[in-house]
């Protein structure tokens, strides 16, 4: 995966900023895990990938404090699994293998299905198929898991480095990592032709993706933030859903989006039950302005007093106060940079200070 410049640390919220400013609930802390990357429930157990550690483990979300245990060790840079009966799936992508084990085993054994593939980074199954987005080979290719023999077939070629896929009726949409956008082609074409999808603004480094009816969540890994797509729309928008550090990959459970975070080390959560109307309202009423700005800030839509905190991009208390209508915040003092302003009981506001 590639490493975060300097220039674009200025926009990873670190661990504190995100507990309080997007209400993500910590799963496994932060020293826990190992560069976890693939994601996947199965009851109450959610089974991670950890790259860098080189074996799966699972976790009880049911628990009061979720502990990783060791599913199966001495892997070869797993980064993704797929489930197909008991079977679970296994992309180990320094290995360019996927094997399986049997997670019904007291003590699983890996096993492998095929081999020779580029940098196997994602799959995902449908019906006795096996979709593999080969990172350094620019393609996504597909397994038929009931062969005696399995071997791969390419789907669709010349890609820039495919990370993420999520499936809507025939169409296969997958994010192109270099390509800084959202693909779809349809997979029962003879000879798929990949389409961008016309998302107005475009999205930064996109790993993995998730479905949830026609809103398609995006891991914007560069990015650091989680974004959704409305597909049904002729001409989407990608639209911010929660910051995260280096996300990669998603999974649903219930309304509660668990997501991976390969730099932090950590899984964390967030819920996405909606505002109710009235929330709503009042917080797209509220703005800030002026941005950048180098002695104050003003907040408009305020129909009432409120407290604020403001924090640095580092998660760092700097100031804090009270503040109604227009009246001017001071920002003489802070130092230029990125900041997030927190009113009570309402949307976090973000500012530059020059």
């Amino acid at each position: 995966m590639k490493k975060i410049t300097k220039s674009q640390s200025i926009g990873i919220v670190l661990f504190s900023i995100f507990l309080l400013l997007n209400g993500n609930k910590l799963i496994a802390q932060t020293t826990s895990l190992n560069a976890p990357s693939g994601i996947l429930l199965i009851g109450n157990y959610l089974y991670i990938t950890e790259a860098n550690g080189n074996k799966i483990s699972k976790m009880d979300i049911t628990a009061d404090t979720p502990t990783p245990i060791d599913v199966i060790t001495g892997l070869s840079r797993p980064t993704a699994i797929a489930l197909h009966g008991n079977d679970l799936y296994i992309a180990e992508t320094s290995g360019n293998k996927i094997s399986k084990i049997d997670i019904t085993a007291a003590t699983p054994t890996a096993t492998d299905v095929i081999t020779g593939l580029n940098t196997p980074t994602i799959m995902i199954i449908n019906g006795n198929d096996l979709y593999v987005s080969e990172y350094a080979g620019n393609k996504i290719s597909k397994i038929d898991i009931t062969a005696t023999t399995p071997t791969t077939t390419d789907v669709i070629t010349g890609l820039s480095l495919p990370t993420g896929m999520a499936l809507h009726g025939n169409d296969l949409y997958i994010s192109e990592f270099d390509g800084n956008r959202i693909s779809k082609i349809d997979i029962t074409a003879p000879l798929p032709i990949a389409t961008a999808t016309n998302v107005t603004n475009a999205v930064n480094h996109p790993f993995g993706l998730l479905l949830i009816g026609n809103e398609l969540y995006v891991a914007e890994y560069v990015g650091n933030k989680i974004s959704k797509i409305d597909i049904s729309l002729a001409v989407p928008l990608a639209t911010l859903v929660t910051y995260a550090n280096t996300p990669v990959q998603m999974v649903l459970d219930g309304t509660d989006l668990y997501f991976t975070e390969y730099d932090e080390n950590r899984v964390s959560k967030i819920n996405l039950s909606p505002l109710s109307n009235h929330d709503n309202k009042k917080s797209s009423s509220i703005m800030l302005y002026p941005s950048p700005s180098s002695d104050f800030i003003q907040i408009s839509g305020l129909t009432q007093t409120k407290s604020y905190t403001i924090y640095n991009a580092l998660g760092s208390k700097v100031n804090s106060g009270v503040v109604v209508g227009n009246k001017n915040i001071n920002i003489k003092n802070l130092s230029n940079g990125l900041y997030f302003l927190n009113l009570e009981n309402s949307n976090t506001l973000k500012f530059i200070k020059e």
